[in-house]
């Protein structure tokens, strides 16, 4: 399974209800929303992508296999999306 790392470009603070990031490198910022925000909580406290999509679908209340393919699949293209705006890095996989 995959890694992920925030790039060092990233400064990032979080209030209760989101997440800003702001990348260095670009000089722009960005604020994720509820479902990203909870994604990249995730990604700071284990980058694994296994470990995430599993804390998702209890955060989320996902009732079986079909409802944790959807988180796993959203998650995955959320991430790829951070990745090619050089927010975070892939670590392995």
């Amino acid at each position: 399974m995959k890694t992920w790392a925030i790039g060092q470009n990233v400064v990032w603070t979080e209030t209760e209800d989101e997440v800003r990031l702001y990348d260095t490198t670009a000089g722009e910022f960005q604020t994720l929303n509820q479902t990203a925000s909870a994604i990249w909580r995730q990604l700071v406290r284990n980058g694994d992508q296994g470990a995430i999509v599993t804390a998702l679908a209890a955060e989320f209340g996902a009732q079986d296999d079909n409802q944790r393919h959807l988180i796993s699949s959203d998650a995955e293209r959320f991430l790829r999306a951070l990745a090619d705006a050089g927010l975070v890095v892939e670590q392995g996989g």
